[in-house]
């Protein structure tokens, strides 16, 4: 995570500051240029997903998006590894 904060804040998208209450950690802000690309990555990903799904109904779309999101639902609650909160 370091690593790829150390690139985010070379190429100036997000911004590092030391957290006041506790100097051991740092915030991480995103900066101006950061939102404005990723609206722009959130114009392109609509994009491609509009293209990828344009065969499917608006229902078939709905239920495309809809049934990852109950099968993660499922097992989270079930793995000896992850609490009922996914974590």
């Amino acid at each position: 995570m370091v690593a790829v904060l150390n690139e985010l804040a070379a190429r100036e998208p997000v911004e590092r500051t030391p957290d006041p209450g506790d100097r051991r950690r740092n915030v991480i802000t995103l900066t101006a240029s950061g939102r404005r690309r990723l609206r722009k990555l959130g114009q392109i990903l609509d994009t491609a997903q509009a293209e990828l799904l344009a065969p499917l109904s608006t229902a078939e779309r709905e239920q495309l998006t809809r049934l990852p999101g109950r099968i993660v639902e499922y097992h989270a609650y079930r793995s000896p590894i992850m609490g009922p909160d996914g974590r």
